[in-house]
């Protein structure tokens, strides 16, 4: 009998100290989150983006476009996206990635980016580089806080920062602005 009360004890005990180390170990750690799926999955396709008013805020095509699970956003890769100038002609743009907001308010080119504005009277266009550019297609504007390089024919400006006017054709470059001008040669 002593050795029944002496069992149950030493288990009772057993118990109690692997509750005690249990409960003083540390919360297990969160396992890192799953890749977001997609809720569709589009290669190969042209895309036309409306505004509000049917007419035509951008097109883009890419060999591949992910939208997030929750419709808000969509991703796509090496996408070649035009954007209508208010006398008719195209802003074009190119870069390995881009990221388009809800409903096209926003657009991000990411890595690699560059942009071509419409020709002028003479047939030069103007380019930008850079690694990152946002577009918004409603307020025809462009932004980068990055570096950029701006060429067109011979002339090219470089600075950090971009805030650009689409409609009207206005440039800013923000800071570190260095430039070479050469007159356009007839």
């Amino acid at each position: 009998m002593k050795r029944r009360y002496v069992a149950l004890g030493l288990l009772a005990l057993a118990s109690s100290a692997g509750l005690a180390l249990w409960q003083l170990q540390p919360p297990a750690r969160p396992r890192p989150h799953e890749p977001i799926r997609s809720d569709y999955i589009l290669g190969n396709f042209e895309l036309t983006s409306l505004d509000s008013a049917g007419k035509e805020s951008f097109s883009v095509r890419s060999p591949h476009l992910e939208r997030d699970l929750h419709g808000k956003s969509l991703t796509l890769q090496s996408p070649e996206f035009s954007f209508p100038d208010k006398d008719g002609g195209r802003w074009l743009a190119t870069s390995r990635s881009a990221w388009i907001a809800e409903k096209g308010v926003e657009v991000r080119l990411l890595d690699q980016v560059e942009l071509i504005g419409p020709p002028t009277p003479t047939g030069d266009r103007t380019r930008f580089n850079t690694q990152r550019l946002q577009i918004f297609p409603k307020a025809d504007q462009a932004r980068s806080d990055d570096p950029v390089t701006v060429t067109r024919a011979d002339s090219i400006l470089s600075g950090t920062g971009l805030r650009a006017d689409m409609h009207s054709h206005h440039i800013q470059l923000l800071a570190d602005v260095k430039g070479r001008y050469a007159p356009h040669r007839q």
